[in-house]
């Protein structure tokens, strides 16, 4: 009887832990789709809330790395025009933890300053980790999907 409550208690606990991730990785998914809206809708404090103080990566535009998020930089690119028009696709997410990392395409458009669109689809990574209740991104890439000619 003992060795069946103890199996019992070792498949519940699997399961609990099972949901417990599948949890993480929604609140991850949920965490992605918010910054992304964020940005779009050009709400750059509630955008850099998303990201860690020592958060890195390399932005849309192909610039070098960046560290840390400057709204004032975010307002400024945005009241000159820049906007982004994009959906996210095949987005995978990965729990590890207190961390997460995260892959997806995003397609659609950004416009620059001046009118000019670029049509495109771009890759995505991240990587999170989780400060109290919230996932925050420490790392980030954007980069143009190239395609190969056929």
């Amino acid at each position: 009887m003992r060795v069946r409550s103890s199996l019992v208690a070792l498949a519940l606990a699997y399961a609990l832990g099972t949901g417990g991730a599948g949890a993480q990785e929604a609140d991850v998914r949920a965490a992605v789709a918010a910054t992304l809206a964020a940005w779009g809708a050009g709400d750059f404090e509630t955008f850099a809330s998303y990201y860690h103080p020592d958060t890195r990566g390399f932005f849309l535009d192909g610039s070098e790395l960046v560290e840390g998020v400057n709204v004032a930089g975010l307002r400024a690119g945005y009241d000159a025009g820049i906007r982004a028009n994009l959906q996210v696709r095949d987005l995978d997410v990965a729990v590890y933890g207190n961390a997460a990392v995260s892959v997806a395409y995003l397609d659609g458009s950004l416009t620059l300053p001046g009118g000019v669109v670029r049509p495109g689809t771009w890759r995505y990574s991240e990587t999170r980790v989780r400060t109290g209740n919230a996932w925050r991104v420490v790392q980030f890439h954007f980069s143009e999907l190239v395609r190969a000619p056929r």
